[in-house]
């Protein structure tokens, strides 16, 4: 029996409708064409501390809907007309708390959202809603730079995903995003560089070792890879390997840690996330993006 489309997975792009959402909407839409599913595009208008329970019902909630609606169906029509089914959402509250609670209700594959941005949802830069999202969400979370973005329209071609840098320390974790990056290298011919860093006091070549066996695995699954095993701290290797390589996109996995004293991301994936010139993409499962079924 076919499913609703409701209950088939998307990719969530959350927006405040400023340059960094803007940018990520490129992003997301290339991703939904390569992964073959739709785009869920939303927008949280954020209540006052005040009104936090009272439904939305005001005249001035109803304009804020309307305009939002319609910035949300613009971007809606570009989606379609590049070929990718896109709904827009628009929901009242708090916008982790809200794009936390649609990741789960639309079994979203993954979230893409823009950050640093100097308006809109507490300034979207890590350390608050995108921080949060990274840190709790059960899918990948593509995190795009404002950069330089202009209208959306003009802006999809620009999206290249030819150059993939993953980061690995060979844990748990670092494998998730492996089998992340193998697959969008798969699906975008995309060639991936291989990052590992040791310590000084490491001579580095059981790393080494571990590095070859999986480039060459790699390899051995059509993806055209290459690595590299170098002195220094992780956070280092990785940016400095992604600007010299020109990369595209970064891969990096995350513990995603809840609960703890430190409520921070993975000291690897921040320091990352705080520094790469292009979007990082920041793994704790890969279960939701890589389940064939659903796509």
């Amino acid at each position: 029996m076919p499913r609703s489309k409701h209950s088939v997975p998307c990719i969530l792009l959350p927006t405040d409708f400023q340059r960094p959402a803007r940018r990520a909407f490129t992003y997301g839409l290339a991703l939904a064409r390569l992964f073959n599913t739709r785009l869920h595009l939303l927008h949280v208008i954020k209540l006052l501390p005040d009104d936090e329970g009272l439904p939305p019902d005001t005249r001035y909630a109803r304009m804020m809907r309307t305009s939002a609606l319609l910035e949300l169906g613009r971007l809606a029509r570009l989606a379609r007309e590049a070929g990718v089914e896109a709904e827009p959402v628009v929901d009242f509250g708090v916008p982790d708390d809200c794009i936390l609670r649609r990741l789960r209700q639309e079994r979203a594959k993954l979230l893409v959202m823009g950050t640093e941005g100097r308006t809109g949802w507490d300034r979207l830069r890590l350390g608050s809603t995108a921080q949060t999202l990274v840190r709790r969400a059960d899918c990948p979370v593509l995190a795009v730079h404002g950069g330089v973005a202009g209208d959306a329209a003009r802006q999809t071609a620009r999206v290249k995903l030819s150059r993939i840098v993953l980061g690995t320390d060979f844990s748990s974790c670092a494998r998730q995003a492996q089998r992340v990056a193998e697959r969008l290298a798969q699906l975008a011919n995309a060639m991936v560089l291989v990052v590992h860093a040791h310590s000084m006091e490491d001579d580095g070549q059981h790393g080494r070792r571990r590095l070859d066996r999986l480039v060459q695995a790699l390899r051995g699954r059509g993806v055209q890879a290459e690595g590299i095993c170098r002195v220094g701290h992780p956070v280092e290797a990785i940016v400095e390997e992604a600007g010299r390589w020109e990369a595209d996109i970064v891969v990096v996995g995350t513990q995603g840690r809840r609960g703890l004293p430190r409520l921070m991301l993975g000291g690897v994936a921040e320091g990352v996330l705080r520094r790469a010139g292009c979007p990082v993409l920041v793994v704790r499962s890969a279960e939701t993006l890589l389940d064939e079924s659903d796509c």
